[in-house]
């Protein structure tokens, strides 16, 4: 009956792109693998069902303010929030990031990310070259299109918070493209 969380997300996700025959950017399930405990605790929702239907809202959340309303109702019903629970959040808020930027996965260690993009490409490839030159050196597309960032996340606070700040980066400058694609 209980499976992690982002297990049950993409089988939930599938599913619903399945139903829908969506393949656009709201299909897009990225993964993003953090060392860092990202679930709703038994100790801190007790029932199930309530922990899986919070679950299943979790996967509708696509902002930041809508996240903030999220986090301010756990904390209403709950209290406050545990870490375990905070990373979720987080979590959820580079998934969306990760949608708008058509981002496949992010893998977060403590050197740094790899980013692989969704089959389609980063939607602005221009945008892309002269995000990862403001970088200045720590940053690099693979010959695989596999964008390489080096940093130094020791800590599980950083690396969350690394993987929050390059997926808002990717999304922005996919945004722009966006906007330069748009006639005058």
């Amino acid at each position: 009956r209980e499976v992690g969380f982002e297990l049950y997300q993409e089988m939930l996700e599938e599913a619903i792109a399945l139903q829908k025959g969506d393949t656009g950017a709201e299909s897009l399930n990225p993964q993003i693998n953090v060392d860092a405990p990202v679930l709703i605790p038994e100790d801190y929702v007790a029932d199930l069902d309530l922990r899986m239907g919070l679950y299943r809202r979790l996967g509708d959340l696509t902002d930041r303010a809508s996240i903030d309303e999220f986090a301010a109702e756990l904390i209403d019903r709950f209290g406050d929030l545990p870490h375990e629970v905070q990373n979720l959040l987080q979590v959820i808020e580079i998934k969306a990031n990760c949608r708008r930027a058509r981002i496949a996965k992010i893998d977060i260690g403590s050197k740094g990310a790899v980013v692989t993009f969704a089959k389609d490409g980063f939607p602005y490839l221009q945008g892309l070259l002269a995000y990862i030159e403001r970088l200045k050196g720590s940053a690099k597309l693979r010959p695989d299109e596999k964008l390489i960032v080096s940093r130094n996340w020791q800590t599980e606070h950083d690396r969350l918070e690394g993987a929050l700040q390059l997926s808002r980066g990717l999304a922005r400058v996919a945004k722009s493209g966006e906007k330069a694609k748009e006639p005058a």
